[in-house]
């Protein structure tokens, strides 16, 4: 009788193991996709490819972007700008990446609400001037650019929308002198200024709660003078 109850009690463990985890809802985890770092080449353009081949139909809903502002005294490097010149550019631009770092990493295991993570921080969301980026990062679209011309523009689809900030009065991305708002840092004497984009999915589990993927830094991009 003992050796008959030593047998059946690991596969009663087993047993109760399951029915614990899956009421926990561990069984039922919803991946989101990240999107892949861009392999920007220009100071003056981010290529982005979307996963949406990866992304899960019923609860994937789409993409945002996230940026900031920060303002600087330093010229600009002379080549791609990466995490080792936020510092240089901007020290709080270098203390936000080191609390948003550990989110980026392939190996995180974090779930939160990036929405509100962003917002934390001072990132607001990103959007067009005519209408809301929304639809073009739906997951219809598997490619777009974010391009500094005169003004900063995302191409997508083969047509160009104008960008703008997420603040009163929807001010394109473009430095003065006189550059202020939420989204920004300033920094005193400044003589320009530059933009941190990130991105991530999002979508809604089978109960309705918010899921996210982990973030993507996209890059920066430098404000071009106001003309």
């Amino acid at each position: 009788m003992k050796e008959r109850l030593l047998r059946f009690f690991p596969k009663f463990l087993i047993y109760v193991t399951v029915v614990v985890f899956s009421s926990c809802g561990i069984e039922n985890y919803i991946y989101l996709a990240p999107v892949s770092p861009p392999n920007q080449t220009s100071q003056d353009e981010i290529p982005v490819i979307l996963p949406n081949g990866d992304q899960p139909d019923i609860f994937f809903s789409g993409y945002s972007i996230y940026y900031k502002i920060y303002t600087s005294t330093t010229q600009p490097p002379t080549t791609v700008i990466t995490s080792s010149n936020f510092k240089d550019i901007n020290e709080t631009m270098a203390s936000d990446y080191s609390k948003i770092a550990p989110y980026l990493s392939a190996d995180a295991v974090y779930s939160i609400n990036m929405d509100a993570f962003f917002s934390g921080l001072n990132y607001y969301p990103l959007n067009i001037k005519d209408g809301t980026i929304v639809s073009l990062l739906n997951g219809t679209n598997s490619f777009f650019s974010l391009q500094k011309t005169n003004e900063f523009v995302i191409n997508i689809n083969s047509a160009s929308y104008p960008l703008v900030r997420s603040v009163p009065n929807r001010p394109p991305f473009v430095y003065s002198s006189e550059i202020a708002g939420n989204d920004v840092n300033l920094i005193d004497s400044h003589t320009s200024a530059y933009a941190l984009f990130f991105i991530f999915a999002f979508g809604v589990d089978e109960y309705g709660a918010s899921i996210f993927s982990r973030p993507t830094m996209l890059g920066v991009l430098q404000l071009p003078n106001q003309q």
